[in-house]
């Protein structure tokens, strides 16, 4: 008798561990969304570790002034030629500087070491915001999905601590972002600054409510996505990108593959064919389509 209520007692307990452990599993297992969402954070940076560069047209407003530029990819980070600017052709002296512009920048060192790193910085800024993502905000799908595009609406997760100034803006946003969930790949994120974020009491830095974003991408091969519409419009005393101001919208198309170790004398022959397409083309001259 006292046998066999041992093994029930064994039994019983067993059963409870089971049960508990079958429990936890359930409360730390990520909804459908959020392993969705780490899916699409891991590819993406899969994506970033990939070699490819491109070339591609910018139309960038920042602040009061436009500009229609060219950019290539390099390994030295990207260059950039202005084609257009407020809507008009550069004039003769505005094309001599920038010619100049860049044939210094191509020649000097320390400028392609600050052009680098200010690139390096952005990349490796946007490689940790990606791996935040997933823990950052809580996602509710909105609305049925619309063949391999799926939405959500999304919020900040009360339980995530934000570990930089960075993090703490990123984690301040609500909004929309649109996913391939066939691919598995982003496609686009809307949000806006829910509250202002300050930072040492905003001696440090600060971030106004209602500041807003959106970031759409584009498939552009098999394998690679690339980002073609940035658009930026926040007030504070802190800027996340050096590359992009705080009001600031640039739009990108005509995105062509260059190879990975196209040199920066390559890069400039692009751009100065471009700038000779663009003035040609403005001039009305057939050849030039």
């Amino acid at each position: 008798m006292m046998m066999r209520f041992s093994r029930a007692v064994v039994f019983l307990a067993a059963c409870s561990l089971l049960l508990a452990c079958i429990c936890r599993a359930q409360a730390t297992a990520p909804s459908p969304q959020q392993q969705l969402i780490k899916d699409v954070a891991y590819n993406e940076l899969q994506d970033r570790e990939r070699d490819s560069f491109w070339a591609y047209d910018i139309d960038q407003k920042v602040g009061q002034n436009s500009y229609a530029k060219r950019q290539v990819e390099t390994q030295q980070g990207p260059i950039f030629r202005i084609l257009e600017q407020n809507g008009k052709p550069l004039t003769d002296a505005e094309a001599r500087r920038e010619q100049a512009r860049l044939e210094h920048l191509i020649n000097s060192p320390s400028a392609l070491a600050r052009n680098r790193e200010d690139h390096k910085q952005d990349e490796e800024r946007l490689q940790r915001l990606t791996k935040l993502m997933p823990n950052a905000f809580l996602f509710e799908q909105d609305g049925p999905a619309s063949g391999d595009l799926v939405t959500f609406r999304f919020k900040p997760n009360p339980d995530f601590d934000p570990p930089t100034y960075e993090a703490r803006i990123f984690h301040g946003m609500a909004g929309v972002i649109v996913i391939n969930q066939r691919l598995k790949r982003f496609v686009s994120m809307r949000g806006t600054v829910i509250n202002r974020i300050d930072f040492g009491y905003g001696l440090l830095g600060y971030v106004d409510k209602g500041g807003r974003f959106e970031v759409h991408r584009q498939q552009v091969s098999t394998t690679c996505w690339k980002t073609d519409l940035v658009d930026v419009h926040v007030s504070g005393r802190v800027i996340l990108f050096k590359s992009v101001s705080k009001d600031h919208r640039e739009a990108r198309s005509d995105f062509q593959p260059v190879p990975t170790d196209i040199s920066l004398t390559d890069a400039k022959h692009l751009l100065d064919q471009a700038a000779s397409e663009n003035e040609a083309e403005l001039k009305g001259d057939p050849k030039s389509k």
